[in-house]
């Protein structure tokens, strides 16, 4: 897929120091929208074998809850997955699981920065205006948040000095996400998510944090 991401390039800031989740956390939310919005996005994603595309929408509300849903174009199929807190639902969960793995992943899409699941050792660096935070889970799997000018920049899976994935985030003049690609090399895997418009939303109903039966 043209301009839907490059090999991911492995990140190593010297001076990394042990940090506390707390801390992370508190970076992390620095990151959050301050108050509900709609993403209405565009999407290509490409597995080496099968290339989809279409367009969804992602109904966002801080700290911690998001809905996407997603349609393939030329009826392939729509997908809908609800993360509320820590719980995560998704129909079907297979096709979701195609696109999108990581949870993580798809909140630094929006330029959210959340940890990955599981116990892990948290890092801090700081380089000139940007800011690298990495964690490290109980295999040894490595990942490393970029901070740049107060805003997520990009994230990088790596496996020793080896990055194996890495998802780059675009901004416009607002500071805005534009596009978020992300590269999987170990599955050939590359997804584009373009962000074409972002609203203010009012409170959404409850029903839609729920899948139907």
């Amino acid at each position: 897929m043209a301009g839907c991401g490059s090999k991911p390039a492995s990140v190593s800031p010297v001076g990394f120091a042990p940090a506390s989740r707390e801390s992370f956390q508190q970076a992390a939310a620095a990151t959050v929208p301050a108050g509900r919005e709609i993403a209405r996005i565009g999407w290509k994603a490409d597995d080496g074998q099968l290339q989809l595309s279409g367009a969804g929408a992602v109904r966002l509300a801080p700290p911690d809850s998001l809905r996407l849903d997603v349609a393939a174009t030329l009826g392939l199929g729509r997908s809908t997955l609800v993360i509320v807190g820590d719980s995560v639902v998704a129909q079907p969960a297979v096709a979701v699981d195609r696109i999108l793995p990581d949870r993580f992943a798809l909140w630094a899409a929006l330029g959210i920065m959340r940890s990955p699941a599981g116990r892990l050792l948290y890092e801090m660096s700081s380089d000139g205006p940007a800011t690298f935070w990495r964690t490290t889970d109980a295999a040894g799997t490595m990942t490393v948040f970029e901070i740049r000018d107060g805003a997520l920049a990009s994230v990088t899976r790596q496996q020793g000095t080896q990055a194996v994935s890495q998802l780059r985030i675009a901004r416009g003049a607002n500071g805005a996400v534009t596009r978020a690609t992300l590269t999987d090399t170990p599955h050939h895997f590359r997804l584009q998510v373009d962000v074409n418009r972002i609203e203010p939303s009012e409170a959404f109903a409850p029903e839609i944090w729920q899948l139907r039966p």
